[in-house]
């Protein structure tokens, strides 16, 4: 698995980022929380995958899960209502994620009540399921319910991307840091790789293209001349482009379009 292939998470403590400057960054994908529990739908889900979609990401939902309070199947089916609404859950998507992280009896049970109920109602096969590695090989007893239309996605912070501590044919994600700083994204974000080409995980072709234009993210010390000379672009003609009327108020992180 050569792949490293960058993307974040989101969920309401993000706001709604600014896609454009995240997709210029670099980020190719995205996972946006949708629901949790049962009866939570994120207030922002509508706009952030709306602006993902806009700026060209990969993207796909995840349900947080209760096992402490709701059965799979209550859950399964609210978090399906807003797949169906957003058309978000067939092919061409990230397959619909479940998030584990809340303690409860039995959790392999209920993951794999939760897989066979999701798939009934999206018709989708491909199922993401998130947690971190500890869990993974401690509590979530996946030889139980891992099949092939399984994907793992592996929280493990302090490692090298697409190297997480539990790792088996079925881990194709890895979330390496939960303190990124991202371009157009206020705050702390969750850092991942895809280590799969992201066809693989949407069953369709080939990604997105990036942007039309070229872009640039300044970085500190950065002054538009020089970037204009490194780049081998007229600093005017950025300036033109990106609607800078003085050349000096550029900010570090602001993502700039670079025409050829």
């Amino acid at each position: 698995m050569a792949e490293r292939i960058p993307g974040i998470d989101v969920a309401r403590y993000q706001g709604e980022p600014d896609w454009g400057a995240v997709r210029g960054a670099g980020y190719v994908f995205t996972y946006i929380k949708a629901t949790e529990g049962i009866g939570y739908v994120s207030p922002v889900l509508d706009a952030q995958l709306a602006g993902a979609r806009n700026a060209g990401m990969v993207t796909g939902l995840y349900h947080f899960a209760r096992p402490d309070t709701n059965s799979p199947q209550q859950e399964a089916a609210d978090f399906a209502a807003q797949l169906a609404r957003l058309n978000s859950g067939a092919a061409g998507n990230l397959p619909p994620c479940l998030d584990m992280e809340t303690e409860a009896p039995n959790l392999g049970a209920w993951i794999k009540g939760f897989i066979d109920a999701l798939r009934g109602h999206t018709g989708r096969h491909e199922v993401m399921v998130y947690a971190s590695a500890s869990w993974f090989q401690s509590k979530l007893a996946p030889e139980t319910w891992v099949d092939p239309g399984v994907f793992l996605w592996v929280a493990h912070y302090g490692r090298p991307p697409g190297e997480p501590g539990f790792l088996t044919d079925r881990v194709v994600m890895h979330q390496h840091a939960s303190d990124g700083q991202v371009p157009g994204v206020g705050g702390d974000t969750d850092l991942n790789v895809s280590m799969v080409p992201l066809e693989v995980l949407t069953g369709t072709g080939a990604p997105p293209p990036p942007p039309k234009d070229e872009t640039y993210v300044v970085q500190p010390g950065d002054i538009l001349s020089e970037i204009g000379q490194r780049l081998g672009v007229d600093w005017h003609e950025i300036a033109r482009v990106n609607g800078i009327a003085d050349p000096n108020l550029i900010y570090v992180g602001q993502v700039l379009k670079i025409p050829r």
